[in-house]
């Protein structure tokens, strides 16, 4: 008889290591002038009634809506974005009790201006026709597409001349291209009211405005493959 067969055994192969690889990111920004305008503006009126209130506010607004119509603004870069309607209240510190004051009512309308010249003449011909509450004003592009390509391009190429760097310091070298993560590309605008502001009504001549420049952004990360 002969005895079991036993299988030789083999050392264990190592795991074959991983290739190196390197993470750089970039950044760029591209300065370039805004060609439109984005204002949110309207009115804001109070009454003895919740319709009185609401009265004196739409009166407003849609004399507003017509002068900006007049002003050459199309119906498409005109529309509402917010309509409130509140009791209005105070503290008695005497009687200790709440006393009903009557209701405020706001409407508020965002328009895109595409024509930045006439800008100054828009904001003083609404107050004139009774606008007491602007929210914002906010310069930004038509079309950003071209500059924020731009913005990436030369986001891509700093990352890349980090990545040739920091591979000849360490004496390796760089190979292909493993991921490319493109962040967001935010537009900065050097004007842009956090808080609202409550216009004076008054007889207004042309609001002084400067549009100034604004800042594309973008940044991305890449990671490469190195080879000893």
């Amino acid at each position: 008889m002969t005895g079991p067969a036993f299988a030789q055994e083999t050392p264990a192969q190592a795991p074959a290591q991983a290739p190196g690889r390197m993470t750089v990111s970039g950044e760029a920004k591209v300065v370039a002038t805004p060609d439109m305008a984005v204002l949110s503006l309207g009115a804001q009126g109070r009454g003895e009634t919740a319709a009185e209130a609401m009265d004196s506010t739409s009166t407003a607004v849609s004399a507003i809506l017509s002068r900006l119509q007049e002003l050459g603004v199309a119906e498409n870069d005109i529309k509402t974005t917010s309509l409130n309607l509140s009791e209005e209240r105070r503290w008695d510190r005497e009687q200790e009790v709440e006393v009903f004051e009557g209701y405020r009512a706001e409407n508020l309308v965002e328009v895109r201006v595409h024509d930045l010249d006439a800008l100054g003449a828009i904001l003083g011909d609404v107050l004139d026709e009774g606008a007491n509450r602007m929210q914002g004003l906010q310069f930004t592009l038509q079309d950003p597409r071209e500059v924020e390509d731009e913005a990436r391009r030369q986001a891509v190429a700093d990352a890349r001349a980090k990545a040739e760097l920091y591979a000849e310091a360490a004496g390796v070298s760089l190979g292909s291209l493993v991921t490319l993560t493109d962040s967001a590309t935010p537009i900065v605008r050097p004007m842009d009211l956090a808080e609202p502001v409550v216009m004076e009504a008054r007889a207004a001549k042309d609001v002084p405005v400067a549009a100034g420049e604004i800042e594309i952004r973008a940044e991305v990360t890449m990671t490469y493959a190195l080879d000893q």
